[in-house]
């Protein structure tokens, strides 16, 4: 304590206080008496300074004496203080106006929040350089509350992805932003986020425009301190090209691109899997071997440009005349396969075949004339001549030359006998 007489009340509880303590004078700040563990946290040794020697910003002493002399208290006043050695540390004051003596004094008592004023300015820093990649990132960004669902924050990338300015964004929910056949979608990893930390998932987005375009998201979920689940951060990437090149893969590898019919190799896939189902019943499927008659002289009299163009008509009537649970797969050149499943006999298999021959044969206008088309058809039926795509494919195709050797644009059922003969 000060050299300067007291009461024993005022030096019993600077005595005691659990926290470094100061009495100063309400209008100077002069210094009037300090506990030993505020000389100890100061760091004072001898005469002590004034309170606006101790502060790093002068002003602000001065600021703090007015608000305690106008209100009579100050509950919490951040400032940084200037120990003896020059360090300086963050406090926290607070202070009461009292009277001591017939003068007006405040008791100031300092608590350090050094460290949490350095971890709270480490963390506004790294928020600050972390909205900063943000705003200017190619990618958009998403903040939304885990509770609610309520968008609350967006940055520029998303707003241009979307073509939304940010304040209608805000304004909406997920559901008005995906497509529907995404909302399912959206809805599961919502019921997730507080078991999984982070994940992708691929949604359908719709433009302020109308445009449907597709993006990855990638989930983080924000959780405080205790575990609670408080928000979602998303950052969302336009992957449409992508996907179309993908799709565009697969439909090459999977697709006839003059037709838009499964190629041979989708076939045989269809073809196994019926195979597989028909194990499980006592019904019948059949494959129908298809090859155009006289197909290469339109292509050498009209050009190839006018054979493609028959050939997209041919793949059109064909498939005019099967179910949906059908297929129809151009095999190459004028050649043409059709899987028929679930038959109950023989006739089933007939009855599509001259549905065929009769579709087939109406002229089609082709440049400057018309053609008509005559087509050789032959059927293999499972399980009568064989039970793996192998047999039946080669029974078919020896049907359809038993059919073309027949006289041309008819049908024919595989029969083992007539090849023997």
């Amino acid at each position: 304590m000060s050299t300067d007489p007291h009461s024993s009340l005022l030096a019993d509880m600077a005595r005691l206080s659990p926290l470094p303590m100061l009495a100063v004078c309400a209008e100077s700040g002069a210094i009037l008496a300090l506990n030993q563990l505020a000389r100890d946290t100061l760091g004072l040794s001898g005469n002590e300074p004034a309170l606006r020697d101790l502060f790093d910003n002068p002003s602000l002493a001065r600021q703090f004496l007015l608000i305690a002399r106008n209100n009579g208290f100050i509950r919490q006043f951040e400032a940084r203080m200037r120990l003896s050695g020059g360090q300086r540390v963050w406090m926290l004051l607070s202070a009461r106006l009292v009277e001591v003596e017939g003068r007006a004094a405040l008791f100031v008592n300092l608590t350090d929040i050094h460290e949490r004023r350095l971890i709270e300015e480490a963390l506004r820093e790294s928020e600050l350089r972390h909205r900063r990649v943000l705003e200017t990132a190619n990618e958009g960004y998403a903040l939304f509350d885990a509770r609610t669902g309520e968008l609350l924050d967006v940055n520029p990338a998303l707003c241009d992805l979307l073509l939304y300015p940010r304040d209608e964004l805000l304004r909406m929910r997920p559901e008005q932003i995906v497509t529907e056949d995404s909302a399912a979608k959206l809805k599961t990893p919502m019921d997730r986020w507080g078991s999984a930390s982070n994940h992708k998932l691929e949604l359908g987005m719709r433009r302020a425009n109308g445009e449907k375009i597709t993006v990855e998201v990638s989930v983080s979920a924000i959780s405080d301190q205790d575990g609670r689940l408080t928000s979602v951060f998303a950052l969302v990437s336009d992957i449409t090209a992508r996907k179309l090149s993908e799709e565009r893969v697969l439909y090459l590898a999977f697709y006839d691109t003059l037709t838009a019919l499964p190629n041979r190799f989708l076939f045989a896939e269809h073809v196994e899997q019926a195979l597989r189902q028909r194990l499980r019943s006592d019904r019948h499927l059949a494959l129908m071997f298809i090859d155009l008659d006289d197909f290469k002289q339109v292509n050498d009299t009209r050009g190839h440009d006018a054979g493609d163009e028959l050939l997209k008509v041919v793949a059109k009537r064909l498939l005019a005349c099967v179910r949906n649970t059908d297929t129809v797969s151009r095999q190459g050149g004028d050649e043409f396969m059709v899987l028929l499943a679930n038959l109950s006999n023989a006739r089933d298999a007939a009855q599509v075949a001259e549905k065929m021959l009769t579709a087939l044969a109406i002229p089609i206008p082709l440049g400057d004339g018309v053609v008509t088309v005559h087509a050789s058809i032959g059927i293999a039926l499972c399980p009568e001549h064989g039970e793996s795509m192998t047999e039946l494919r080669r029974h078919a195709d020896i049907a359809m030359y038993q059919a073309k050797f027949g006289g041309k644009h008819r049908y024919a059922i595989y029969d083992a006998a007539a090849t023997e003969s």
